[in-house]
């Protein structure tokens, strides 16, 4: 049995679906149906939120938290990093608190900001996750078997602390987390110095329409080839100042997380790639400072295809790929 139109099924005949099938799994009705688990989180509660409309769960105890819950659940399908999702098992498994390591509580950091939103001490994450009541847990366990059915296999991660997998796709406030920056949902800036990890984490978007984005912060970042990227400053750095000469001279480390869009379809602000560090090339001019990266790791076909050069910084793009400053 299976919907009529799987690429845009109405609740209703959700619904009815599942009492049909019965009281099956995740993944059974998943592939009962030909649907994609993002069906049934677009612009919806979820898994359990189903199960209840179709009389096979409880109404929830707190509406409140249970609505929050499907909704960042929703917000979770992008996790493809098996170690998130081993982690993630292993926890609502029973794993104890709290975690013995600083990578494991780099990842509890990501899960727990992931759920709440990053906007709370991580110090209380333990309370948190209580609110987790029996079958949002069960929901959770059953998604992160589907996450796991189809993620991607993944590089080894680049760094012992800091818990992010080359080419794997997170949110801002997860990224920050696996930096172990406290309350990211604080953090606005498309740029962040972690002064403890020696790091400078830039967050790009490709695509900046005039609706989500002014004059101001139209900036020409854009890959020049599938390892050496163009990113632009913030209008106010001057050359001369200290963050422009961390950035050009160390001794931090520069991360990018690059993205095609901002634009929220449903299940959040779409998530980030990790292209991992990159090194200076070049810059040129100030307010803004024009930099030219070099990518440890070549970026995959599919992003590159969206963040190269388009027609209308075509002729940037040629005059980048000569360097005009000598490497350091």
């Amino acid at each position: 049995m299976t919907i009529d139109h799987p690429s845009n099924p109405k609740w209703t005949d959700l619904v009815r679906e599942l009492r049909g099938l019965g009281d099956i799994p995740l993944s059974a009705f998943l592939m009962s149906t030909e649907l994609e688990v993002e069906d049934l989180y677009r612009g919806r509660k979820g898994w359990t939120a189903l199960r209840r409309a179709a009389g096979f769960a409880p109404e929830a105890a707190d509406l409140a938290i249970d609505v929050q819950l499907g909704r960042a659940f929703g917000r979770m399908l992008h996790i493809d990093d098996t170690e998130r999702l081993t982690s993630m098992h292993a926890f609502f498994g029973g794993a104890v608190w709290p975690p013995e390591t600083l990578r494991e509580h780099r990842l509890r950091a990501m899960l727990d900001v992931a759920l709440w939103g990053g906007t709370e001490l991580y110090a209380d994450a333990n309370i948190r996750l209580d609110r987790i009541k029996e079958d949002r847990r069960v929901e959770l366990m059953e998604l992160i078997e589907v996450l796991k059915y189809r993620a991607r296999i993944m590089a080894p991660p680049l760094h012992a602390d800091v818990p992010l997998c080359l080419h794997a796709r997170y949110s801002k406030n997860e990224v920050l987390a696996a930096f172990g920056v406290d309350k990211p949902a604080s953090m606005r800036e498309g740029v962040k110095y972690v002064a403890e990890c020696r790091a400078d984490v830039f967050f790009v978007t490709i695509d900046k329409s005039e609706k989500d984005y002014s004059e101001n912060t139209r900036y020409s970042d854009y890959a020049i080839t599938e390892e050496r990227f163009h990113w632009e400053s913030q209008n106010k750095l001057r050359a001369t100042s200290s963050i422009a000469e961390r950035y050009i001279h160390g001794p931090s480390t520069v991360h990018l997380l690059v993205r095609r869009s901002k634009r929220d379809e449903g299940l959040g602000a779409p998530p980030y790639i990790y292209a991992g560090p990159m090194r200076y090339i070049s810059h040129e001019g100030e307010r803004p400072i024009s930099f030219v990266w070099h990518l440890d790791h070549a970026l995959p076909a599919e992003v590159f295809q969206y963040a190269k050069a388009t027609p209308h910084n075509e002729h940037q793009a040629d005059q980048d790929a000569v360097p005009f400053a000598v490497e350091s």
